[in-house]
């Protein structure tokens, strides 16, 4: 069964951002992946213990670093919608659908 459940863009957004730690320094690339994992692990073992950040969306911030991983809960499955960086434009954090 599985735990979690991820938007296809997902993918595009963790290699965009890994990417550009990347470039900087692979340990720092390296320490980015580690620390999103974590962040999805949380997402996956207390998905109901992190905040609203629009209607039904949640947010889990990345730790050290300005992300947030952004999904939603269905019947306690949660729904990995994307990767957003904690500055950029909110406007289009929600407009993505599971298919």
């Amino acid at each position: 069964m599985a735990t979690e459940r991820y938007h296809p863009f997902f993918a595009v957004d963790l290699a965009t951002a890994c990417s550009y730690y990347d470039s900087i320094a692979s340990t720092l690339g390296n320490r980015f992946r580690a620390n999103v994992r974590s962040a999805i692990r949380d997402v996956v073992n207390r998905p109901d213990s992190f905040g609203r950040i629009g209607g039904d969306f949640r947010g889990a911030l990345v730790d050290r670093f300005p992300y947030v991983v952004v999904f939603a809960s269905d019947d306690g499955v949660p729904s990995i919608y994307g990767l957003r960086h904690a500055a950029s434009d909110q406007a289009d954090w929600f407009d993505r659908t599971m298919p």
